[in-house]
């Protein structure tokens, strides 16, 4: 699977592309926000297809397939580029403090389109394999960056040295990610959500002397 960033630098190593086509980096967006539009109006999956995807886009079906090998894997970035990226610069301070560094850039407020389109996603991985593999290579990300704070916090005498950190990290990231994705909890929904989280997580993880 190629990062939209590997696919414009690509591009530079091309033919030159037909006057009054998008240049690579806008057929990328316009690719992506076609199958976002679809997502959202469609309410699922099922109706999205490269040749829609195309003809929204403006972009031909070939063009597409160049980039991603299917429309679970365009699905997949598409899902990611409404997610703040995870290259994150933490203070190392203290796990609570990378935590919240973490939490914090991550967390954004989705328009009505956005929400639509994650709630749509999020129901359909289950009867959707293709889709869910694609999903957990972006989501795999996130969650290592997260496994690498808790793992710090083991080696540094922070945390206890018996926790389990793939439990860890799914008690952290489930919470906030189901709140935010199915707003079924308007009291929890607050600004200091992941604060509250993270609290509560690393009162039982805190190494006791």
């Amino acid at each position: 699977m190629k990062p939209i960033e590997q696919l414009d630098d690509q591009s530079r190593c091309a033919k030159p592309t037909v006057k009054g086509r998008p240049r690579s980096s806008e057929a990328s967006n316009a690719i992506i926000q076609a199958a976002l539009d679809l997502i959202a109006e469609e309410g699922n999956t099922g109706e999205v297809s490269m040749e829609r995807v195309a003809e929204r886009s403006g972009v031909s079906k070939a063009t597409i397939y160049r980039r991603w090998s299917s429309k679970e894997e365009l699905i997949a970035v598409a899902v990611d580029s409404l997610k703040a990226p995870v290259d994150i610069e933490l203070p190392h301070t203290s796990v609570r403090d990378d935590l919240l560094t973490i939490v914090r850039r991550m967390s954004k407020q989705f328009t009505d389109r956005e929400q639509a389109v994650l709630n749509c996603v999020a129901l359909e991985m289950r009867s959707n394999p293709e889709l869910r593999k694609f999903h957990e290579e972006f989501h795999e990300r996130r969650r290592d960056l997260v496994r690498r704070v808790f793992r710090l916090g083991i080696e540094r005498g922070e945390l206890r040295p018996d926790m389990d950190v793939e439990l860890s990290v799914v008690m952290l990231v489930a919470p906030i990610l189901s709140i935010k994705t199915y707003g079924n909890w308007p009291e929890l929904e607050t600004e200091s959500l992941g604060e509250k989280v993270i609290d509560h997580l690393l009162g039982g993880l805190y190494r006791r002397e």
